[in-house]
């Protein structure tokens, strides 16, 4: 693998193809051939994944509409009138790890001894006593190649078990884009060495309250580095423009905007009009009335939250649904 840090360009490690190098990304797969190149050590990974697309075209112009038919204030004809402009599949990247993990451990641990006192009611006793046992497991770790942007991919739960070699072919024939990793492999193999401990702190937690000793193992079976497909879709109702992310191997969508219908929104004005009226009252009864003072506070202050959300649901144009 060759740089040009003045062109901001690398040579692939193995069809030594010129890429253009991303800002930020620890890791630049080759255009031509699929081979992913980490910049920090020069490594190529063979063992490049991805996931197929299921979804697309006039599969996504029924899902979005069918997700947003379950949100309030979505237009009644949304699903007749949205116009659908623009279908943008982007190659989202993970990592993925598989470990296997043994830990030895002992410590202090609860038991309960049932005392019966009574015909009716009984008591329990509870006691310290020395534990010690193993766990002895396989663990998948997924992670995201960014840190901050595109919060909604984090978390998902990625079938990982239906990967198949990645082939850059099929990518361009769905006219995809290739996002790579701004973390590298050291980093994310950080992370999901972390996430293996935890895990494995967890059960042992579960057994005893005081660790007094404990021996890991923890091994790396393997390790590989996934592209997923999304799709970011882009589309119009009227005058009103808005977009959704769409997992393309799933049919899943994660967020969609949606414009706010004209009746929702005369429903908010109502609520600020009637809050607006039972507000003025309350001062008004906290003025003349003395001994209704605190009736008048908290009439106040229940339509004053009232008048915020009329407020908000009447000028609000545009709302993002998202699970």
């Amino acid at each position: 693998m060759v740089i040009d840090q003045q062109s901001k360009k690398i040579q692939c490690g193995y069809c030594q193809a010129e890429n253009n190098i991303s800002p930020f990304a620890s890791v630049v797969t080759c255009e031509f051939c699929g081979t992913p190149n980490e910049l920090l050590t020069g490594k190529t990974f063979q063992n490049h994944h991805m996931l197929s697309v299921y979804f697309s075209g006039s599969e996504l112009t029924e899902l979005i509409p069918q997700y947003l038919s379950k949100f309030v204030g979505v237009p009644s004809d949304f699903a007749d009138k949205a116009i659908f402009k623009e279908f943008e599949l982007r190659m989202m990247p993970f990592w993925v790890f598989n470990f296997h993990g043994y830990t030895e451990y002992h410590g202090i641990g609860k038991f309960c001894t049932p005392v019966h006192s009574g015909h009716w009611n009984r008591t329990i006793n509870t006691g310290n006593r020395p534990e010690r046992g193993s766990i002895d497991l396989d663990q998948t770790c997924l992670i995201f190649g960014y840190k901050e942007q595109y919060k909604e991919i984090r978390d998902e739960k990625i079938p990982v078990g239906s990967k198949d070699a990645f082939d850059i072919n099929a990518v361009n024939r769905e006219g995809g884009r290739i996002y790579d990793t701004e973390i590298g492999y050291e980093e994310a193999y950080s992370f999901a060495e972390a996430q293996v401990k935890n895990r494995h702190n967890q059960l042992i937690y579960r057994e005893i309250h005081k660790v007094d000793g404990i021996r890991q193992d923890i091994q790396m079976k393997e390790v590989s580095y996934l592209h997923v497909p999304f799709y970011r879709v882009g589309y119009s109702y009227g005058n009103w423009d808005g977009e959704a992310l769409v997992d393309a191997a799933r049919g899943k969508v994660l967020r969609a905007e949606y414009p706010v219908s004209r009746a929702h929104r005369f429903w908010g004005l109502f609520a600020v009009l009637f809050a607006a009226a039972i507000i003025v009252g309350a001062i008004i009864l906290i003025i003349s009335l003395p001994t209704w003072q605190i009736a008048g506070y908290v009439a106040a202050a229940i339509f004053g939250g009232l008048l915020i959300f009329g407020l908000k649901e009447t000028f609000t144009k545009k709302k993002v649904a998202a699970e």
